[in-house]
């Protein structure tokens, strides 16, 4: 009976927003790794060598590392709903400037903006789920949350590699 009470008494963990943010989490971890398996392929039909096939699949990682003080600055100063649409935003465009990239150079440029929208988006979304979680249920809600990229993480390179197969890029 006293369980019951207590279930009963703890707030409400999945709302709307704490839903919705679970489920873009989920789709951005998606679209990243998707395209992890499929990118050293695709940037040496452009004619690359295993160089430079380096360094546009890590300029990706440098500019989110270089962005992300200024994205957490900008949290702090409570912009966090429009910093992570933005950050959404820009991530969209330059996935979908890979699509029209005829160059190694164009290509990079768009890795260089695709990181700093993955550092804004990624970045505002755990801060905002932080702040939307009741307290009393934070480790429960900072969980799922985790389970949300950790799933994508988990399914979408098998889906990349499957892509990779069907629309072979040599």
């Amino acid at each position: 009976m006293r369980q019951e009470a207590n279930l009963a008494e703890r707030p409400k963990l999945w709302t709307r927003d704490f839903t919705l943010i679970c489920l873009a989490t989920f789709f951005i971890f998606c679209a990243f790794q998707i395209i992890m398996p499929v990118l050293p392929k695709y940037v040496q039909a452009l004619g690359a060598d295993e160089r430079i096939v380096g360094l546009v699949t890590g300029i990706f990682t440098i500019s989110a590392l270089l962005a992300r003080p200024f994205v957490g600055r900008e949290l702090d100063r409570g912009g966090r709903k429009n910093l992570y649409l933005s950050g959404l935003v820009v991530f969209f465009l330059a996935v979908l400037g890979y699509l029209w990239a005829p160059s190694i150079v164009i290509l990079m440029t768009f890795r260089l903006i695709h990181g700093i929208g993955w550092a804004g988006a990624s970045t505002a979304a755990g801060t905002i789920v932080a702040d939307i979680v009741p307290q009393a249920r934070r480790g429960e809600g900072m969980g799922y949350y985790g389970m949300a990229s950790t799933l994508a993480i988990a399914i979408a390179p098998a889906i990349g590699l499957t892509l990779l197969v069907k629309y072979d890029f040599s």
